[in-house]
């Protein structure tokens, strides 16, 4: 069964992001598909997730970067708060791993391929992340 379009166009962009970084990075040690156990919350289950971009070796911190090719216009008003979060507990799973466990800083962000022509949009999505400490990039600015 052949892959949907937006799942492969998203895996491209992915891997595009990753490979821009690698190639670019000056301090730390990046590790694209990093693999790492979540903290349980009263739960005897044990997680694990795969952080997209992890830069390591940067002094008292590390740095998460989540890549999403969300195109926020063609989400739904009524399921844009939904999504956001779902993606600030995604990334606030791997936070709490890094302070609770490891005892280092983390400097956590998402990249989204574009922003969203949407007026108004773009500020509701940033203001929302950036209440949570969440940086938002956007790839193709």
């Amino acid at each position: 069964m052949a892959e949907p379009r937006l799942l492969k166009e998203g895996k491209e962009f992915h891997r595009k992001v990753q490979h821009d970084w690698e190639l670019t990075a000056k301090d730390g040690k990046i590790c694209s598909e990093h693999t790492v156990y979540l903290v349980p919350k009263k739960s005897i289950h044990k997680r694990q997730g795969r952080l997209d971009i992890f830069v390591d070796d940067v002094g008292d911190f590390v740095s998460i970067i989540e890549i999403k090719s969300t195109d926020w216009d063609a989400v739904k008003p009524k399921n844009r708060k939904k999504l956001l979060g779902s993606h600030k507990r995604q990334i606030w799973g791997y936070i709490d791993r890094y302070l609770d466990v490891e005892k280092v800083d983390v400097c956590p962000g998402i990249i989204y391929k574009s922003p969203p022509s949407t007026p108004g949009l773009r500020e509701e999505i940033e203001g929302y992340l950036n209440k949570w400490g969440l940086q938002v990039v956007w790839y193709e600015e």
